[in-house]
């Protein structure tokens, strides 16, 4: 499934890249970007973000189920990623703002 066509990334490469970090730090906040940049890939339009995050998640709690993490632990990393989606969230909104505001002269 392409979650982003802007870069043509599917769901899969999205997983390989989150497991591979996760290999790397189990514990390391995992963001969009960062995602992106190991697949020498950018952001552009970033209307696939919540969905990545989304992915990021499911794939962090699959990991994180079958190394058998201990659960407190597990439960911070998933707040930790769930306050990057507020911020992106609101982000976005303050943005989208932005661009209606007629232009002062």
């Amino acid at each position: 499934m392409i979650v982003c066509s802007c870069n043509v990334v599917s769901k899969k490469d999205i997983e390989n890249v989150v497991v591979e970090f996760l290999k790397a730090d189990e514990w390391q906040l995992i963001t969009p970007g960062k995602v992106y940049q190991a697949m020498s890939a950018r952001g552009k339009c970033c209307g696939c973000f919540p969905g990545v995050i989304d992915i990021i998640v499911q794939t962090t709690q699959r990991y994180h189920a079958e190394m058998q993490s201990p659960e407190p632990k597990v439960v911070d990393l998933l707040k930790r990623i769930a306050d990057q989606r507020l911020r992106m969230d609101a982000a976005k909104r303050k943005s989208a703002v932005k661009r209606q505001s007629p232009l002062v002269a």
